[in-house]
């Protein structure tokens, strides 16, 4: 017998978790709605071990415009990918799955080794980044989004430190990508 990761069977996982009492009731409640929202597009018997939740987060921004602010995009991003995590490790070995939990605070007030303050949130994130050869590298970045239409919310990853050359270079290079793009005397040459 194969192992259903359908996302039907994600959407049944979660509600078992909160019936069973594997996972608070209101958490669960959460995973399911934002799975439901971010995964829309997802076929019902489609596997969603394959999914790329960056870009399903982009394609629904796309789809509802100005419905979810950034940070809360940015919270369903991280729900959803929570959910299929621990869905997976249930259909992997059910009898031994236990969902992540917040943990006890240690009584000391001091924090847990390797445990980031909750108000960090997006500004360590490491990117993934080509350098000139093609070669991946990581690199401390800060992800923006700009609202460019009312309907699309651009996305783009820039170092901390960028410089005004940079993004002058950065401004060129968008100005190349515009559909009605024309280089200066491109219309000249007859």
């Amino acid at each position: 017998m194969s192992s259903d990761y359908s996302k039907n069977a994600l959407m049944k996982f979660l509600e078992t978790t909160a019936a069973q009492g594997l996972m608070n009731a209101n958490t669960a409640a959460g995973l399911k709605a934002a799975c439901a929202k971010i995964l829309d597009d997802v076929a019902d018997n489609g596997d969603v071990r394959g999914v790329d939740i960056n870009i399903a987060v982009i394609r629904y921004n796309n789809r509802n415009p100005g419905v979810l602010a950034p940070n809360s995009l940015a919270e369903y991003q991280r729900r959803v990918s929570r959910a299929i995590s621990d869905f997976v490790r249930w259909v992997e070995n059910p009898a031994a799955f236990k969902p992540r939990s917040r943990g006890a605070p240690p009584k000391n007030g001091r924090k847990a080794a390797g445990v980031a303050d909750k108000h960090i949130g997006n500004e360590n994130q490491v990117v993934s980044q080509p350098t000139a050869h093609g070669t991946p590298q990581a690199a401390t970045g800060l992800p923006l989004s700009y609202p460019l239409r009312p309907d699309f919310l651009a996305q783009v990853v820039i170092p901390r430190d960028l410089t005004a050359d940079e993004a002058r270079r950065l401004g060129a290079f968008l100005l190349t990508l515009a559909a009605d793009f024309r280089p200066a005397g491109f219309g000249d040459l007859r």
